[in-house]
């Protein structure tokens, strides 16, 4: 697991189609998909106040 790679963190989002989350970086840096949540445990406390600071964003498709 990468460690201390947030701090160019734009967003992250739910990617419904592949039940992934998906973090987007500025700068044009590719973006990292998290397909396991218990990753969240291993990353260091830096990047946890980073994921807490960013709300994840997510489009609901079967909203009515």
């Amino acid at each position: 697991m990468k460690q201390e790679f947030l701090g160019n963190m734009k967003l992250w989002c739910h990617d419904s189609d592949r039940h992934e989350i998906v973090i987007i970086f500025k700068d044009n840096i590719p973006n990292f998909r998290m397909l396991d949540p218990m990753w969240i445990v291993n990353m260091p406390p830096v990047d946890i106040r980073m994921l807490l600071n960013n709300e994840i964003f997510y489009e609901d498709k079967f909203a009515f």
